[in-house]
């Protein structure tokens, strides 16, 4: 694993370790995780377009440029393989809750690409965690506890994925994921209404369906809704994961070879 800083204007320059800086005291920023693939960042507008967006909700300044560092990657990698890019970017300075400048930092941490598992074979519905509505709900923060303490419940639990419900109850996501799910042929997803992570994939796959003219319902949706589909799928940057099972519900993967091919290598 490498890292690589950028502050303001200045080009990449590979690091050991970040100074002090309000990505650590305060979580104060965002993040992409993206793949690398030959050359390009796969999704590459939905990241920077996505990623500027966050910028601008938590009033962070800065110019972004995707092509910029996938240039520099190239340069230092080459231009075949994949890889896993996490792109950090949070306020400069210091400053106590008040900040004292409000410009944008950069770091890139770039290990080895690992695809998802094809399938999960147990997952569980929190009753501890749950997505809280902000002003910021949907942005990849830097600030992700509720997923930290969701996957630490997840490992006392010795359960492949955890779902997590909104503060009404209703579906939000997975662990590190958005969801899906089938129910006679009809796809569903829970509506960013529920706080869920406005996930790259998640528009990818809402966007293949629609070309392809399958039904996608997106809403608030109960757990009942999702324990009586006949099949359930999880989607992050890496790909698709099936779950096999959800409490006491065993789910019949059916992957669908038109979503499996967004997430080609």
């Amino acid at each position: 694993m490498r890292q690589f800083f950028k502050f303001n204007s200045e080009n990449f320059t590979e690091i050991d370790a970040l100074p002090l800086n309000r990505a650590l005291l305060f979580g104060d920023g965002i993040f992409e995780t993206m793949c690398f693939i030959n050359g390009q960042f796969r999704f590459h507008e939905d990241h920077q377009n996505r990623a500027v967006k966050g910028l601008l909700k938590l009033k962070i300044q800065g110019e972004l440029d995707l092509e910029d560092i996938a240039k520099m990657l190239s340069k230092t990698y080459g231009t075949t393989g994949k890889l896993r890019v996490r792109w950090n970017i949070y306020r400069s300075g210091i400053g106590k809750y008040s900040p004292s400048e409000n410009n944008a930092c950069e770091q890139l941490i770039v290990s080895e690409f690992n695809p998802s598992p094809k399938t999960k074979s147990t997952a569980y519905i929190s009753q501890k965690v749950h997505t809280n509505k902000t002003a910021w709900s949907g942005v990849k923060t830097l600030n992700a506890l509720p997923y930290v303490m969701a996957n630490i419940e997840r490992q006392e639990k010795g359960m492949a994925d955890v779902i997590i419900l909104d503060e009404e109850g209703n579906v939000s996501e997975a662990g590190s994921s958005n969801i899906f799910w089938v129910k006679g042929g009809k796809y569903y997803t829970p509506s960013l209404a529920t706080n869920c992570i406005e996930g790259v994939s998640r528009k990818q796959i809402i966007s293949r369906l629609k070309s392809l003219d399958k039904p996608c319902g997106i809403g608030k949706y109960k757990p009942h809704s999702l324990l009586e589909a006949d099949q359930v799928l999880v989607s992050n940057v890496t790909g698709i994961s099936y779950l096999l099972k959800i409490e006491d519900r065993d789910f019949k993967p059916n992957p669908d070879p038109d979503l499996l091919s967004l997430f080609d290598l």
